[in-house]
């Protein structure tokens, strides 16, 4: 080959690799152009979903009851007295002490004034627990109170009822009182009760649906009755100590 085509051929192939060097710069310079693209995200969702999953059950946890329970009023006074109360008619547990000497008697009357339960009637000094509203009533708007010292009342839930165990035979009391069972009867069960007081011994017993006068006598009683399948609560009156065994 000859000094001038080798001279040629040089100078072509420097060309070449001229145009390819701007080539690729030009290819690099389009790229460098592009925008960077964001990072994906891959965790975020899922601690989105986290917290909402936390703020739906915080907000499960804090949203009231169904039918939440009535809260406790407290009453006290001294003296005959005539108290308005928060008007209701779903069955409650009246807790009623008096420290005066004569007749202490304690009723609810109805929003048009009548009489509706008996909560107390006794004499002297008393403490005890009955249970009211349990049958069909109207709705207690006040109680009516005849005493002669200091009295104290309070309106509670069913569910501060005393519970009789479900791993316990016997239940052991004194005065009014009223007992949720933590079991449940069935078929037939015996009930054997005593009492060594001197006054009225009363059982009324309660399911869902009816109620049944298990004993009403005066004085020391000692005996044996059925109790009803599903019976939830019962309630007593005496004056003196009493026992159920089952």
């Amino acid at each position: 080959m000859s000094t001038g085509a080798k001279a040629a051929l040089g100078c072509g192939g420097a060309v070449v690799i001229l145009l390819v060097l701007l080539l690729m710069g030009a290819c690099m310079s389009v790229l460098s152009d592009d925008p960077p693209r964001e990072p994906r995200a891959t965790s975020a969702p899922e601690a989105v979903t986290e917290a909402e999953n936390e703020q739906a059950v915080e907000e499960e946890e804090e949203e009231e009851p169904a039918f939440p329970e009535p809260e406790t009023l407290e009453y006290s006074g001294v003296g005959d007295s005539v108290v308005e109360i928060d008007l209701h008619d779903d069955a409650r547990i009246a807790t009623l002490s008096h420290g005066g000497a004569s007749n202490f008697t304690v009723r609810t009357l109805t929003s048009g004034g009548d009489n509706s339960d008996m909560l107390a009637n006794v004499i002297g000094a008393y403490e005890g627990r009955v249970l009211y509203n349990a049958g069909e009533r109207e709705e207690a708007a006040a109680l009516e109170i005849s005493a002669d010292g200091s009295w104290e009342i309070t309106l509670e839930p069913l569910s501060t009822a005393v519970s009789w165990g479900e791993d316990e035979d016997e239940f052991v009391g004194a005065g009014d009182e009223v007992v949720q069972l933590a079991w449940t009867p069935e078929g037939i069960t015996a009930l054997s009760m005593t009492h060594d007081g001197a006054s009225n011994f009363a059982i009324w017993s309660y399911t869902s649906t009816d109620r049944d006068l298990l004993v009403n006598e005066i004085g020391a009683y000692e005996g044996q009755v059925s109790l009803a399948a599903g019976t939830l609560l019962l309630a007593v009156t005496a004056d003196g100590n009493w026992t159920f065994t089952r």
